[in-house]
Parts: structure tokens; C-alpha cells; sequence
């Protein structure tokens, strides 16, 4: 038995279809293509899987938000991100979070198989470059950024995340300087322009 593959896509066609091209290969073994997220830890449990492929939202829900659980629980199974959402706020939570790789369903068949294959056999992260504005910002800023684009006050920050609102307004004022604007408004605006920000991303 090869490369052990579970895939979550909540478009079970496109899942079925990836699943299918990836069997084809003589090292890849796809135990499991579905499309509930709530099966999701069942099947790695059983499964035991190398490598899951998943989408980056399923049936609405962000799965980069709930990422770094999972690579910290299954620390024996890497986890790609396999998307349709060619967006830099995606890309780089995912790293953050500890994917191995982000890759986007429009790349070519031979590219995602060659993916899995560095991954697993090389125990390689396959990280792909992420836009030079996008890194003007610390994590820690853009997860602001983000809340402040949803219209929250510093003190309503501050109590989201469990720090000071004193440490908010600095870094509030960290982000404003570094995009180079005058106010909140403004950079909220050239956050959504550069794609630091995503005005559908659910936080």
C-alpha cells in the first residue's frame, strides 16, 4: 500500500472525480472520499490516513479556522488544502495553521500528484509563495485587520482575542502605519485591495 488519502470536498463530485485520477496512480491509495465534515476526525481515527486533502470551506465553514487543532491532535497525518478559493488570506492561515500545502483544484493533475508525493515521501511543506504586501502584516495584525473590517470597536477586539485593549490600539496603529493610510476605514479598504482581507472570509 502507497500514499493513504482521505478527501473532504463538500462537492461530492468534484471529490469523487479528484478521488478517482488519484486511485489511478500505482502509490496512491484513496481510502475515503466524502463530503460531511462531521466524519471528518472519524475517518482519520480509523482510517488512519498519511494525507487529507480538503477544501478550504466546507458547506460554509472555514476550515482554516478549526486547522491547527487538527495537526496538533493527528500529528501522525498531514493535511493539504485543496481549493477552489485562490485567495491569499486562505493561503497563508493555512500555513499558519500548519498545512503542509495549499494547492488550488485549477492546477494540473500532474502537479497535485507530484504535491503528494513530496509531501509524503520527502516530508516536505510545499510552501508556495505568498505576495510580498500580504507579509507587510503579523498574524496577529490581520486576524485585527479582519475584525476591524466587521466593524469592531477596540474593546470588542480586545475581548475576542483575550488581550489588552491597549494592545489592540498599538497594533491597530501598527497596521495602519504599515499599509501606509490614515485611519481604520483606510485600511480596511487597502486590506480588501491587496487581499490581506476578504470581505466573505468567516473568522
Amino acid at each position: 500500500m502507497g500514499i493513504k488519502i482521505i478527501m473532504l470536498d463538500d462537492q461530492e463530485m468534484v471529490g469523487q472525480g479528484i478521488a478517482h485520477l488519484l486511485s489511478a496512480e500505482t502509490d496512491i491509495d484513496v481510502l475515503k472520499a466524502f463530503s460531511e465534515l462531521h466524519h471528518l476526525e472519524y475517518y482519520i481515527e480509523t482510517l488512519l490516513p498519511d494525507i487529507v486533502l480538503c477544501e478550504a470551506k466546507i458547506s460554509g465553514i472555514n476550515m482554516l479556522l478549526n486547522l491547527r487543532a487538527l495537526v496538533d491532535k493527528y500529528d501522525k497525518t498531514r493535511f493539504i488544502i485543496l481549493t477552489g478559493y485562490d485567495i491569499e488570506e486562505y493561503k497563508a492561515r493555512a500555513y499558519d495553521n500548519g498545512a503542509a500545502a495549499f494547492i488550488l483544484k485549477e492546477e494540473s493533475a500532474d502537479y497535485l500528484i507530484d504535491s503528494l508525493r513530496k509531501v509524503y515521501y520527502f516530508n516536505r511543506n510545499l510552501l508556495t509563495e505568498i505576495k510580498p504586501e500580504y507579509q507587510l502584516l503579523t498574524v496577529r495584525e490581520r486576524e485585527i485587520l479582519a475584525l476591524v473590517a466587521r466593524d469592531m470597536t477596540n474593546k470588542e477586539i480586545s475581548e475576542a482575542l483575550f488581550v489588552s485593549k491597549r494592545t489592540v490600539e498599538y497594533q491597530v496603529s501598527s497596521l495602519i502605519r504599515k499599509l501606509e493610510v490614515e485611519s481604520r476605514v483606510g485600511a480596511v479598504i487597502k486590506g480588501l485591495k491587496l487581499g490581506i482581507i476578504e470581505e466573505d472570509i468567516r473568522m
